[in-house]
């Protein structure tokens, strides 16, 4: 884990990120930068169980606290899932993925993996390239931590990889980490 306990706060932090985000921030915006067929990296081969020349769909965005870009995020899944169990991905525009991955009932998240992308890597080095693109300022420091989960929801997997750039530790994590519940709760019936 980083060495800053901010960072660590917000690696390890459960539940939707982007709700997260925007209970500290008070307004959080999602910059999509590409969506469609990607080529799936070895790793994310591996955790999709798919082989590595699978047709793939992929997302990849910015999240930006009050301005602030704080997260790049890359979702990717088999094509056959994104026109069947996850179509959903390919209408959310610039909403954040939370909002189908939290509002399904069927979706199980795996736990966290976390990772430090060593500064001469080349998964640094692609963060580093995309995030310079897209917001026209560098990622802050060499290194890269990054954490992923898969939600899988009928056998269908979605694996979501969340970068943490420096900025974020601007923002307080907060103080208390509480799942966000996979379905809103169910609605009563008035005491007839």
């Amino acid at each position: 884990m980083p060495s800053s306990r901010k960072m660590s706060a917000w690696l390890q932090i459960d539940g939707s990120l982007s709700a997260r985000i925007a209970s500290v921030s008070g307004r959080l915006a999602v910059r999509v930068l590409r969506q469609g067929r990607v080529r799936l990296q070895p790793a994310e081969a591996q955790r999709l169980r798919c082989p590595a020349g699978a047709a793939a769909h992929g997302r990849e965005v910015i999240l930006l606290a009050d301005g602030v870009p704080v997260v790049y995020a890359r979702s990717v899944l088999q094509a056959v899932h994104a026109r069947g169990t996850w179509k959903a991905i390919r209408g959310l525009g610039n909403r954040a993925l939370a909002d189908l991955l939290f509002g399904l009932p069927a979706a199980q998240r795996s736990s966290f993996e976390f990772a430090r992308f060593a500064p001469g890597s080349g998964l640094a080095a692609t963060v580093h390239r995309r995030w310079r693109d897209a917001t026209g300022t560098d990622w802050g420091r060499r290194e890269v931590w990054a954490r992923c989960s898969v939600f899988r929801r009928r056998g269908a997997p979605l694996l979501v990889t969340e970068c943490f750039a420096p900025a974020i530790a601007v923002f307080d994590a907060p103080k208390r980490a509480r799942a966000v519940p996979w379905r809103p709760p169910a609605r009563r019936e008035p005491a007839g």
